[in-house]
């Protein structure tokens, strides 16, 4: 197309200097030849055109009045008064004049030229020729020829050569480092690298978003299920195929598929309609929680929250309020009914001083039970301000061993220590921890019996074992024994002023300390308690 506009714009623009040109040519010639007649008259002018004449150009002679005298191309006789004509009028004023004269019909175009003679007469000289539509007329069919060639030959070409100029360009490869085929694709293969490595920035950032969205999801220990408006599963987490007893590979499959319980999908339902909503459900022996939460403009989000612990804890709390007021209120009883039939004046006075002493015991028993319960608390709450140091194990092991000296002497048992290590802890609560475990051992044991207390350092733990020769525990109850006022025997338990808490304070320590228990018992075969605590601290 633009071969065909620019021969074209070409031909008209020929065309029009041709036609400048020629018609520069013709009014000279027209304006030579009538000045050769300037200084005759219109005899002398009338004589020599008809002796030569000149048969290339239109003369005619004409009288000052406008009558045609002479005309070498038609008669005279019909020929009308010249006067009004332009070149005519411009003549008689100025001694000369010329004009053109345009035949749209013809494509001709006749030029004139006047001039005065001596005598007041007028020449007129005039020449037709074709005008520039005429000429361009004449030459648009050799035009068309020219330009339907040159066409079929430009689109050949251009075809070939723009193959040739494409095919380097076809066989880049954006995918990697290329040298552009020519300079002026520098700019252009620049700008596609930099976008190549800002989209794969892009992606690469994209995909370690969605790796770690993965990964958090599939670690998540709360089960996360997400649906399309239209209940197709979008994405279930590892806990939540784990929860259904399925795999992963759930995406693109219907809700009905996965959840079948009745009120989980009446829920579903309600929170594709746009309402959140939660309920409580027990699966496989565990407790959730289960939310439901619509997504805006794509579906709804479902959440399996284990609250087994937390039910649990719940559960715990209330049995240990319910024995909290029961271990409280036995001896309050106790001691309340003493003082009550000591106030009476119903006890003889030779039984005076057993009352006390029972109404001493219970009260001491009250005093230790309280000690403990607070105690036990605390460590539920880790509020004690306690901080840590590093501290000899087996020296606190001897001072709890100390304070027990008496009641080893009274139940005939040997209490030995060995061995030591240093670690950073708590110095009260690790006196607490051996002092409960000694205790125990000693309540326990049999007249005559030995309790060895016994700490290692190994390469990167420490570990405690106390080992008693005692009555033991039944293996249906070692796994109970570390709960709150669990009691194998609660007659004996009673007996020896046991809180039931001791156990437990004992296990609550261990833990804050990052620490592990193990118990290994049988019956009249003694009891040893292992306590393994993580650290790096060099044998002492």
């Amino acid at each position: 197309m633009l071969t065909v506009i620019s021969l074209v714009l070409v031909a008209a623009a020929l065309c029009l200097v041709f036609y400048n040109q020629f018609s520069g040519i013709v009014r000279t010639e027209l304006r030579e030849r009538a000045d050769l007649f300037r200084d005759a008259d219109t005899q002398t002018a009338m004589q020599e055109l008809i002796i030569f004449k000149p048969n290339d150009m239109r003369i005619t002679l004409i009288h000052p009045d406008g009558i045609v005298a002479f005309d070498n191309a038609v008669g005279t006789e019909g020929l009308a008064n010249h006067s009004d004509r332009e070149e005519i009028a411009e003549a008689v004023e100025t001694g000369w004049g010329e004009s053109r004269r345009l035949s749209d019909t013809l494509g001709m175009e006749t030029y004139y030229y006047a001039v005065r003679l001596a005598d007041g007469s007028l020449l007129r000289v005039a020449k037709t020729t074709s005008s520039i539509w005429g000429m361009f007329r004449g030459v648009l069919p050799a035009v068309i020829c020219i330009i339907f060639v040159i066409l079929i030959i430009g689109y050949v070409l251009a075809g070939n050569l723009t193959k040739r100029i494409v095919a380097p360009i076809n066989n880049l490869d954006l995918n990697t480092e290329s040298t552009p085929p020519y300079d002026e694709l520098v700019p252009f293969i620049r700008t596609i690298e930099q976008q190549r490595e800002y989209i794969a920035a892009q992606f690469s950032d994209l995909q370690s978003r969605t790796d770690t969205i993965s990964a958090i999801m599939d670690n998540m220990s709360e089960g996360i299920i997400l649906i399309s408006r239209q209940g197709l599963i979008l994405s279930v987490n590892k806990s939540a195929a784990a929860l259904f007893e399925t795999d992963t590979a759930m995406d693109g499959k219907n809700i009905l598929e996965l959840i079948r319980d009745l009120e989980l999908l009446e829920q579903v339902r309600a929170a594709l309609s746009g309402k959140r909503s939660e309920l409580s459900v027990r699966r496989s022996g565990k407790s959730y929680r289960v939310f439901f939460s619509p997504v805006t403009d794509s579906g709804a989000l479902i959440l399996f929250l284990d609250i087994t612990e937390k039910m649990m804890a719940e559960q715990m709390r209330r049995e240990f309020s319910a024995n909290v007021s029961h271990e409280l209120k036995t001896p309050l009883t106790s001691i309340y009914g003493h003082a009550e039939m000591l106030y009476n004046g119903i006890v003889k006075d030779s039984d005076h001083h057993a009352f006390f002493g029972k109404i001493k015991d219970e009260a001491a028993r009250l005093i230790a039970l309280i000690e403990d319960i607070i105690l036990i608390s605390e460590l539920d709450e880790d509020t004690g301000d306690e901080t840590f140091e590093e501290v000899s194990l087996s020296a606190i092991a001897a001072e709890a061993a100390e304070a027990l000296s008496l009641k080893a002497s009274e139940h005939r048992v040997a209490v030995s220590i060995c061995g030591n290590a240093l670690m950073s802890a708590g110095r009260s609560m690790l006196y607490e921890m051996f002092y409960n475990l000694i205790d125990n051992a000693i309540k326990y044991n049999k007249s005559g019996g030995t309790v060895k207390v016994n700490v290692s350092q190994l390469e990167d733990t420490i570990e405690l074992t106390i080992a008693d020769t005692g009555i033991g525990i039944p293996e249906d109850a070692q796994s109970r024994v570390f709960e709150r006022f669990y009691r194998v025997d609660k007659s004996r338990s009673k007996k020896t002023g046991g809180t039931g808490l001791g156990l437990a304070i004992v296990k609550h320590i261990v833990l804050l300390h990052k620490g592990k228990m193990a118990l290994q018992s049988s019956c009249e075969q003694g009891t040893v308690v292992t306590i393994t605590f993580y650290t790096n601290k060099k044998r002492l």
